[in-house]
């Protein structure tokens, strides 16, 4: 047998060691990412199309709504740990029912506006927030890191194949109307999945867990200087990320010239990639030290965005997709895996839910700076800085590693929350 052979049985092996519960939930992340992906590329084009909205006005519902209404985001972690991961994760896919069907049918712009008020609060960052804390109890922590980069594989399969076949729908004849409702329909499917093949997973600590006086039951959170450190720190790269998969198809369409078909090659490249690479890149990286690959992370974001300000021509674009899709297949999976080590499983989703609340609100506030910066320096000044941005967070993450390396040097007494020890 050749040493080929024997590693894929090897992983193999691993991977039916997964509890049959985490594998379901795989299969309903790519349902319900596939059906969203489905109608979430047309909602601007439907908006502008359909029923005449502004540029102006469509982003300010998709951009700032959802910071409007970010902070109610924090219930999502409280509400995991006491009522449950699957009765979130339930809503979520209730939420998103609910957000197609609404939108298909929706006939003013205000009615679209409480539609993203809803879901920011109740669709997707419930998800992450439930989601994750599933997977944290039901996987060990020395596998967690894998097991959250197959989900991201299960997503980004989903969001392979959601525009896909929405295209040919529409294609086929479908008006956007239609699209929306068999959106729905999809996510109606990973509702039944839920209800009918997921169980509760939260722990009994987090039943017997008592809130204490700060909001929400937050008071651990809040004391862990540690993991806010860490939070404070991802916003960049998060940021950054957000840039990508908002500013950045603008920049490279009107500055570079690239025509719109070409961007939708160029994010289909990224998230192939990630589908197909991301797991084995993960496995193999699983013992390398975690704040070390979120600095690399860091790096290789900046340079994937910044480095596109130096462009006159489609190929090199290429090379930098690659490099974000090496930066993406590290940042997410590794952040997630540190932030359920960090957390004590008894308020395992509120950590979940501030994570959350710092992934989404990074991935705004990255669009809504760089937007104003474009105006006002100019885009190839704008994304040129990105290279600096990326460089200060990963020079953050490795001054947390040193800090962190001294208090355990220090004795435990010296040590805030949990070790964050290998991948």
């Amino acid at each position: 047998m050749t040493a080929v052979a024997v590693r894929v049985r090897a992983v193999v092996r691993e991977l039916r060691g997964y509890p049959r519960q985490y594998w379901i939930l795989v299969a309903g992340t790519f349902v319900y990412v596939g059906a969203a992906a489905l109608g979430f590329p047309y909602e601007a084009i439907f908006l502008r199309r359909t029923l005449g909205a502004s540029l102006s006005w469509i982003g300010i519902l998709f951009g700032v709504v959802p910071l409007v209404v970010m902070p109610l985001q924090v219930w999502g972690g409280a509400l995991t740990d006491r009522i449950g991961r699957r009765w979130m994760i339930s809503a979520a896919a209730v939420s998103a029912v609910v957000w197609f069907v609404g939108f298909a049918f929706s006939q003013t712009l205000w009615q679209v506006g409480v539609l993203v008020a809803m879901e920011s609060v109740l669709g997707w960052p419930l998800y992450q927030t439930a989601s994750g804390a599933m997977i944290a109890d039901l996987i060990p922590p020395e596998r967690r890191a894998e097991a959250f980069s197959i989900s991201r594989v299960a997503m980004n399969a989903g969001v392979v194949a959601g525009p896909a076949l929405g295209g040919l729908a529409l294609g086929a004849g479908l008006s956007f109307r239609q699209l929306f409702l068999v959106a729905a329909g999809g996510c109606f499917i990973f509702l039944i999945v839920t209800l009918l093949g997921i169980r509760e997973t939260r722990p009994e600590s987090a039943v017997r867990q008592r809130d204490d006086d700060a909001p929400y039951g937050y008071r651990i959170v809040l004391a862990d200087r540690r993991f806010l450190a860490f939070c404070g720190i991802s916003l960049l790269p998060v940021s950054l990320f957000g840039i990508f998969t908002s500013m950045y198809p603008v920049f490279i369409t009107d500055t570079i010239g690239v025509p719109y078909k070409t961007w939708g090659l160029l994010l289909a490249l990224n998230a192939l990639m990630v589908a197909i690479v991301q797991f084995p890149l993960v496995r193999g990286l699983r013992h390398a030290d975690k704040l070390v690959l979120m600095a690399l992370a860091s790096v290789l974001i900046g340079l994937a965005l910044g480095l596109t300000a130096f462009v006159y021509s489609l190929w090199p674009l290429v090379v930098f997709v690659i490099l974000m899709s090496f930066g993406e297949m590290l940042l997410s999976p590794i952040a997630t895996t540190m932030v359920s080590d960090m957390a004590p499983e008894e308020v395992r989703g509120r950590y979940m839910g501030v994570w959350a609340l710092i992934w989404n609100g990074g991935m705004g506030l990255g669009p809504a700076l760089a937007g104003v910066s474009m105006d006002g320096l100019g885009s190839r000044q704008t994304f040129s800085a990105m290279i600096l941005f990326g460089a200060a967070g990963a020079v953050g993450y490795l001054l947390l590693r040193a800090g962190i390396r001294r208090r355990d040097q220090a004795g435990p007494g010296a040590r805030d929350g949990a070790p964050l020890g290998e991948v």
